[in-house]
């Protein structure tokens, strides 16, 4: 039997001040092998100010995958140090499973610095897809949720994700979808046999942590919701 337990995090918008320390603790706490971020690390920040928060979050060595959300500039696609990995058009494999990664999101009405059409969201998915070397279980790391999930609703209870993710989904069957985008639409819930974990935004200091283990040829996913403060 192998596992791996992921601390998810998403929508940071950092500004001035942020606990990156109790994500420190939280990490320590719960030993966690592998921090992902489904990106809106800043509001409207540059690449530099990506940088910094990675490099807050990645003390430690703690292993970090990430895709930038569509507050972040799409220059951030490639940041990466030792320990710190973009997932963004790529896909790595770590463990024995098989990351993938769709950063920026769906257009949006607010003209955000990292927007993509379906299209091009289609395209660069597909692209990741031909990186991958084996045949061990997806994990989809995407900064825009899938559509019509419990992952994409805004207060007005409109769903507001992105089809290509949802059709990626439909067809790959990922075992975990960890996205983010939306911050009302803190969940966990099921498009068929994927699980699909929206964590909330850790602007307000939501995250969830996903214990996935391989026994044999079954694979166990668990899931919690949780806060870092």
């Amino acid at each position: 039997m192998s596992s791996i337990k992921i601390l998810a995090l998403s929508d940071l918008h950092v500004r001035k001040r942020f606990p990156f320390n109790e994500i420190q603790q939280l990490i320590t706490q719960e030993s966690i092998d592998l921090v992902i971020i489904s990106g809106d690390f800043t509001m409207w920040g540059d690449k530099e100010k990506v940088t910094s928060v990675l490099d807050a979050v990645g003390q430690n060595n703690i292993l970090v995958y990430y895709v930038p959300g569509n507050m972040d500039t799409h220059q951030s696609t490639d940041i990466e140090f030792k320990n710190i990995h973009p997932l963004h058009g790529k896909a790595i494999n770590f463990s024995g499973f098989n990351f993938i990664g769709i950063g920026g999101a769906n257009p949006t009405p607010f003209n955000t610095p990292f927007e993509l059409s379906e299209e091009e969201i289609a395209n660069i998915l597909v692209n990741a897809e031909k990186m991958i070397e084996t045949n061990d279980p997806i994990i989809l790391v995407s900064h825009p949720p899938p559509k019509d999930t419990d992952a994409d609703k805004i207060g007005r209870g409109q769903h507001v994700g992105s089809t290509s993710v949802r059709k990626f989904i439909e067809r790959k069957q990922p075992i975990l979808v960890l996205c983010g985008h939306i911050h009302e639409s803190k969940s966990i819930s099921k498009m068929n046999d994927t699980v699909i974990v929206n964590p909330g935004a850790a602007m307000h200091s939501n995250a969830a942590i996903i214990t996935i283990e391989k026994k044999g040829e079954k694979i166990e996913i668990n899931p919690i919701l949780t806060t870092f403060n």
